[in-house]
């Protein structure tokens, strides 16, 4: 399933801003086949911390941000898990399950591939439009956007975090 599949549309296009674009990426000490075959078989649960409650085997409800009163709830879309080119690529897409129109919605590609043997890089690649038209592009550029780049941080360290639990003592940070 592709990002466009899982994203649909939320119909106040009008009311959203243009497209930002946020990445990150964080390593982690294990064998790639070993984080793949957890990412392949678990469809999903190996998203840890980010898997309050599970709605079915594609929809997770979860809380993401930075922290504290900073973190809002949110409905997790994980799309197909594929393999390419010597990494796992699974397409994901979160949604704000309160006052959805205030807060983007989160189109991303999560990425596993194989740094050299026994590290493994776990990238985010996504985009969001800032709500509120031309205000909320302001209000992103101020201060949105870093709460959205720490959010992604988090959400990386916390999927790490499952899968080192998982594998055991051979993956570390």
């Amino acid at each position: 399933m592709a990002i466009e599949e899982i994203a649909g549309s939320s119909g106040d296009e009008e009311l959203e801003g243009s497209a930002t674009f946020v990445l990150d990426f964080i390593h982690l000490n294990a064998a790639f086949e070993e984080v793949a075959a957890q990412i392949e078989d678990d469809r999903g649960s190996w998203l840890g911390f980010a898997a309050e409650q599970a709605i079915s085997d594609e929809t997770f409800l979860s809380r993401v941000g930075p922290g504290g009163v900073l973190s809002k709830r949110v409905k997790i879309d994980i799309g197909e898990v594929r393999r390419a080119l010597g990494c796992v690529l699974v397409s994901m897409a979160w949604t704000a399950t309160s006052t959805p129109f205030l807060f983007p919605r989160l189109e991303a590609d999560l990425e596993f591939s194989e740094v050299e043997p026994g590290k493994v890089r776990i990238e985010l690649r996504g985009s969001y439009r800032a709500p509120l038209g031309t205000l909320g592009e302001h209000i992103d550029r101020l201060i949105m956007h870093r709460m959205a780049e720490s959010t992604v941080r988090a959400f990386l360290l916390g999927v790490s975090d499952e899968l080192k639990r998982r594998i055991g003592p051979s993956a570390g940070a």
